[in-house]
């Protein structure tokens, strides 16, 4: 039963590791869509694309956000026994 524990031990760790980059890209993301904000240009195309960028850097932020907080309440579940059966 030992190995079954560490082995969910490192699963959890393993999970909390991932969730971390998660909240980081979401960080991340968000910066970058607010530095896009701050370049003008009186380019419609190129305010355009930049629109386009910031637009998707907040969905990918709002995502791993998303994700993230799918992972906490992945990894706050109480643990459960579980018996197989063959």
């Amino acid at each position: 039963m030992t190995q079954s524990n560490d082995r969910l031990l490192l699963i959890a760790d393993t999970l909390e590791h991932i969730n971390e980059h998660l909240i980081l890209l979401a960080i991340d993301t968000e910066h970058y869509a607010m530095a896009l904000q701050a370049v003008k240009t009186d380019d419609p195309v190129s305010q355009g694309v930049i629109q386009a960028v910031i637009a998707a850097l907040f969905r990918d932020s709002l995502f791993a956000t998303d994700a993230s907080e799918q992972m906490d309440s992945v990894l706050s579940m109480p643990e459960m026994e579980v018996t197989r059966y063959e």
